[in-house]
């Protein structure tokens, strides 16, 4: 007589394995993806997220009609709403405030907001004096129509002065990342 023996379950080497590829599998994603504490403080990452986050506020502001506003700390930045006759700051999807550790600096430079500020129209309610002391006014403007104001923004790093970047609005509608001071 031959004696069957039903087996139910996994072998020990059937679990090892399977570890092992979920293993391999979750650290090419680390690896993929961004985030973590890899290349935080280089200032071409800064750069290349800020580029991006404008892109995408210009679009934000383009499909709601909506202006937005971008204002910048020594440490980061935030994104400013229009809503109510005044700026606020909300926390969206893709806008929310970015924040750097110590070896990055932010420095901006406007290159443009005086103009539209002489603007009759946009004077009485963008531009409007506010007798609030708490009130924000913002560094950049994006408008509904996806113009943003002039500007540059030096992102420096404080221990290796060469990694710095610039990050530069050409004209209303075009930013770029240089390594090189803009003239």
């Amino acid at each position: 007589m031959i004696n069957k023996r039903c087996s139910v379950g996994f072998t020990l080497i059937e679990v090892m394995l399977v570890m092992a590829i979920l293993g391999l599998i979750a650290s090419a994603v680390m690896f993929t993806l961004p985030g973590g504490d890899r290349g935080q403080d280089s200032p071409q990452n800064a750069a290349v997220s800020l580029r991006q986050q404008l892109n995408y506020a210009r679009e934000y502001a383009m499909v709601r009609q909506q202006p937005l506003g971008l204002k910048f700390q020594e440490d980061g930045y935030r994104f400013l709403f229009w809503k109510d006759e005044q700026w606020r700051e909300q926390n969206a999807r893709g806008l929310r405030a970015q924040e750097t550790e110590w070896p990055l600096r932010w420095q901006f430079t406007s290159r443009g907001l005086k103009i539209l500020e002489q603007n009759e129209s946009l004077s009485s309610g963008l531009f409007a004096e506010e007798s609030d002391e708490d009130s924000i006014i913002p560094d950049i403007l994006i408008l509904p129509s996806g113009e943003m104001t002039l500007f540059e923004v030096h992102i420096e790093h404080l221990n290796d002065p060469d990694a710095e970047r610039w990050l530069i609005a050409e004209n209303s509608w075009q930013v770029s990342i240089s390594a090189e001071a803009p003239e």
